[in-house]
């Protein structure tokens, strides 16, 4: 069992729950506190986090940008999603869950919000806003490798499957008890139990149907997410195969 941990929150793939369970095995005083959470937040920063520093736990939409500065060496986790289902639900999100002002919907600081009350599905997920974009296209894989709340590629695709495979644990929401037993080993038996938070239900079927075209869109802007999504889900199915299985296989 190990007494630190950094965990990149991958937004909308069942992170939430994820943390709270998480947290629970660090005492509050050693949590670090909330560092950035958007864009805006992170342009502010501009890569200044050594105030942070000297936390045991930290969990947020962070990227490695901040990993490094404030954790590096910690022990690491994530949690992942099927990328073409997280955008899907980032745009559900944004559209019933999130509220926001007359005047929120004319800050740049909502403009993905304020497009997903507006826009269709298919429309959201291949508009080429920059301010959608950060959300739609590769986000996790920039997460682990630099910032999701940055365009720029920082690292390749490698370094992202070696940072996946150096993590001591992480979750895969498509399956939940593969991931949790994963869990009891990696954190001896003291892992807590994971509910189910933040869940955005679907206002109609309309809104989860993406079309041929969009749904070709989506997944040609995701193709480094997918791959690190595959890759993920071939160890976390390794960590809890038995051996005599995999030799089979």
């Amino acid at each position: 069992m190990f007494d630190r941990l950094f965990f990149f929150h991958n937004p909308k793939a069942g992170g939430t729950s994820v943390v709270g369970a998480l947290s629970q095995l660090f005492p509050p005083a050693r949590r670090g506190p909330r560092i950035e959470n958007d864009a805006t937040e992170h342009a502010q920063h501009a890569g200044r986090y050594e105030a942070f520093a000297g936390y045991d736990f930290y969990a947020g939409h962070y990227g490695f940008d901040i990993y490094e500065a404030v954790g590096e060496g910690m022990p690491a986790a994530t949690n992942f999603r099927w990328p073409v289902d997280r955008v899907v639900s980032v745009y559900r999100y944004f559209r019933h869950v999130v509220e926001i002002t007359d005047a929120q919907s004319r800050d740049p600081r909502f403009r993905a919000v304020s497009l997903a009350k507006r826009l269709s599905l298919d429309d959201f997920v291949t508009c080429d806003d920059p301010a959608v974009v950060l959300h739609t296209y590769d986000h996790h894989c920039r997460q682990l490798t630099g910032s999701g709340w940055s365009p720029v590629y920082e690292q390749d695709l490698a370094t992202a499957r070696d940072m996946i495979d150096r993590m001591v644990w992480f979750y895969v929401c498509e399956h939940p008890y593969e991931s949790l037993a994963w869990a009891d080993m990696a954190f001896e038996g003291r892992a807590p139990r994971v509910e189910r938070l933040n869940v955005t239900p679907a206002e109609d079927s309309a809104e989860t149907l993406l079309s041929p075209k969009a749904l070709r869109q989506v997944l040609s802007r995701n193709q480094k997410d997918i791959a690190i999504y595959q890759h993920a889900l071939g160890r976390l199915l390794a960590e809890v195969s038995p051996a005599e299985t995999r030799l089979i296989a």
